[in-house]
Formats: C-alpha cells, structure tokens, sequence
C-alpha cells in the first residue's frame, strides 16, 4: 500500500511525499494519515501557520480516499468544479483532486 502527496503551493510547491504502510495506522484494510503543523504528523506542514497542529486525516478504505477535517480553525476544502468546498464531515477523495489544509494546496495521488 502506497500513495504519493504532492504539494501544490507555497515554499514546497513540487515537493512530492510519498509515503506507505509503515506511515501512518494501519488497521485491517483501512489506513489513516495525519496531516498537521506537529512533526509526529504524518504530512507535517510546519511552513502554514494557518495549519492546526492536528488539522486533517485522510483515511483510505477499502479502494476509497476520505479527507477529514478534525476541527480545525481554518479548515479544509475540496476543489470542486464550482467553488472550493468546505470538509465538514469525511468526504470522498479521488487521486488527482486538489484539496486544501490551510493556504496549502495539495494532490493525492495513488501509486497502485
């Protein structure tokens, strides 16, 4: 299990992350990374200072991404055809979407 994040913004704009089974939790079939201004984050986005300390979770289950956000001051957002939209609750994710923690955009893509 693999996946790659890249950094679509900001002081590492192009700085691809590619992480595995050994980041993160692993239970079952489902994986989850932390993403987060802390460095015992899984993607630690320490050059945000509008990044929370413990800002958002992608979480894969079974063959799907969910991005949450876990209630941080200024949010997650999905691009989406419209407007950006705000994460509320765990949404759907698909590799090659943009989402936002922050001012930092991002990339989800799958290595599989």
């Amino acid at each position: 299990m693999a996946v790659e994040i890249m950094i679509m913004s900001g002081v590492d704009d192009g700085l691809v992350l590619r992480l595995d089974d050994k980041d993160g939790q692993l239970v079952g079939d489902d994986w989850a990374l932390t993403i987060g201004r802390r460095e015992d984050n899984d993607i630690c986005l320490r050059n945000d200072t509008f990044i929370s300390r413990d800002h958002a979770i992608l979480r894969k289950q079974g063959d799907q991404w969910f991005l949450e956000d876990c209630g941080s001051k200024n949010g997650t957002y999905i691009e989406t055809p419209d407007a950006d939209a705000r994460v509320t609750t765990p949404v759907p994710i698909a590799p090659g979407q943009l989402f936002r923690i922050g001012r930092t955009w991002l990339r989800l893509q799958n290595t599989e």
